[in-house]
């Protein structure tokens, strides 16, 4: 994104995303970075749902988001990493750019407190850093099964060199192998801790992992829930011939 940001005259009124009339400096817009917990029903909120609730949120507690520039403006925000429907997490990422140069970190968590929905928790905020992606995701996977039975399934999972589960989408199908993004499996009683790699060709999902461990137990083990523990994230490697603003 380039650096200094000018408000388009189609720019929404009253919304909390339009900009002053005069173009901005480049110390006008902090580019931060949001850690939250989802928990509860909230984990229900798709990907465009929770994103349209932090606009809103920020909205309320009294920040303007910066646009984008181009014929069509948008704001600037985005996730780390989708969430599955139904997955909660402890470790949600949030980047936004906020309009004004001096944001006080700790009194944006607490009027962030005050306007998110109940399962929605700000934790903690900070100044962006360096441009990163994110390499891996950590998972608890709860089981409502005997644990002996779960035990037998992490067995074979770990015994198999491969494992491929179909993945379909309306527009292909194909087999993922489950062991190549997630090696190992971490038993404790009926759960199972997994980290999850994501390179540059893809990734699995936990449910994948789920169905990759229901073939081993040679049967359903049915799911009691599934929480992301934590993201790790790498610098990005900057590409041959990329400039400032690519």
């Amino acid at each position: 994104m380039a650096a200094a940001i000018v408000a388009p005259v189609s720019a929404p009124f009253g919304t909390g995303w339009s900009r002053p009339d005069a173009a901005p400096s480049a110390a006008s817009a902090v580019k931060i970075e949001l850690r939250l917990a989802i928990r509860d029903r909230a984990r229900y909120l798709s990907h465009l749902e929770m994103v349209d609730l932090l606009l809103a949120a920020l909205r309320r507690a009294g920040y303007e988001v910066a646009l984008s520039n181009g014929m069509r403006p948008r704001p600037v925000i985005s996730l780390a990493l989708a969430r599955g429907v139904g997955i909660a997490s402890e470790d949600e990422r949030c980047t936004v750019e906020l309009v004004g140069s001096d944001i006080d970190l700790d009194d944006l968590v607490e009027r962030l407190r005050a306007t998110c929905p109940r399962g929605v928790v700000p934790i903690e905020a900070g100044v962006a850093g360096a441009r990163s992606i994110v390499a891996e995701a950590t998972y608890c996977i709860e089981f409502d099964a005997p644990g002996d039975l779960v035990a037998q399934a992490v067995a074979g999972y770990h015994s198999a060199t491969e494992l491929a589960v179909p993945r379909r989408s309306p527009k292909q199908r194909r087999s993922i192998d489950v062991r190549r993004f997630a090696p190992e499996l971490v038993l404790a009683g009926s759960a199972v801790t997994v980290a999850i790699a994501i390179f540059e060709d893809g990734s699995a999902k936990p449910e994948e992992v789920v169905r990759a461990l229901s073939h081993c137990a040679n049967g359903d083990l049915p799911v009691a829930g599934i929480t992301r523990l934590a993201v790790r994230t790498v610098p990005n490697p900057a590409r041959v011939g990329a400039t400032e603003n690519t």
